[in-house]
């Protein structure tokens, strides 16, 4: 009987063990859901990527008073898009929060990538923010029509504020890259 006894609590102990080894773990199943998000995230951001070569395109087809009418219409439709984007990527940063809490060596670093990109994200984002700020500014005042040189130094801050956000945006494609192939790795 004690025989019985010592090993039902030996047994008992091996599978409370491997649970806390991660028999039990979620990490899988948060891995795949915080992929999933990025995904979703990434291609929300893809409409906000396509507004500087056609504000670009409005800007240098004529005058700005013929255009502002169209130019304002893709300002308020990007306005509209940046906060989703920021949304989605804070649902891709939850995902992959949930996925470090559980504490797996195989599916942290994972999730520390995640983070990463989400951060890296979130840099693009707030490029695309000040490049908007920067395109409604024109449209608001300054009589460009008048004196056209005046226009130059907006164009080369929106200028310089594409070639930060292409330059993150060529970081991150590397990083999405090294991501994926560690997320199949894991996934195997």
């Amino acid at each position: 009987m004690m025989r019985k006894t010592i090993l039902a609590f030996v047994v008992i102990c091996l599978a409370f063990t491997a649970l806390a080894a991660g028999c039990g773990s979620q990490a899988r199943q948060y891995a795949q859901e915080a992929r999933s998000s990025y995904i979703t995230a990434r291609a929300v951001l893809v409409g906000v990527a396509e507004f500087p070569a056609q504000m670009e395109a409005l800007l240098r087809s004529g005058p700005i008073d013929s255009s502002r009418e169209e130019a304002e219409e893709l300002i308020d439709g990007v306005r509209d898009l940046l906060p989703s984007a920021s949304s989605a990527f804070r649902t891709v940063s939850e995902k992959a929060e949930l996925l470090k809490g559980e504490g797996s060596d195989k599916f942290t670093p994972y999730a520390e990538r995640l983070l990463a990109l989400v951060n890296m994200n979130e840099e693009i984002i707030n490029g695309y923010i000040e490049f908007v700020g920067i395109s409604d500014s024109v449209l608001q005042g300054i009589p460009y029509g008048e004196n056209p040189e005046v226009l130059m130094p907006v164009l080369n801050s929106m200028d310089a504020v594409i070639l930060r956000i292409q330059d993150l945006s060529s970081r991150l494609e590397q990083m999405e890259a090294e991501t994926e192939a560690l997320y199949l790795d894991i996934t195997q």
